[in-house]
């Protein structure tokens, strides 16, 4: 007697399917060291504390 169509395919998937790949599991990433930076460090890498220049009468520099 033949089988149902239902049940041949069963039976396919039985003899031909390859398992899933399993998934990677992902790392977490690492807690960086947080620095604490005072106001004033803050600015200076903004550069808020240096001397400015600007062009002055004639085209000269001028510290402002």
């Amino acid at each position: 007697m033949s089988q149902t169509f239902k049940d041949q395919l069963q039976q396919w998937k039985k003899e031909n399917m390859k398992p899933a790949p399993k998934k990677k599991k992902r790392r977490k990433p690492q807690k960086r060291r947080s620095e604490r930076l005072s106001t004033r460090d803050i600015e200076s890498l903004m550069g808020m504390h240096r001397p400015t220049y600007a062009r002055g009468r004639g085209g000269a520099y001028r510290q402002k």
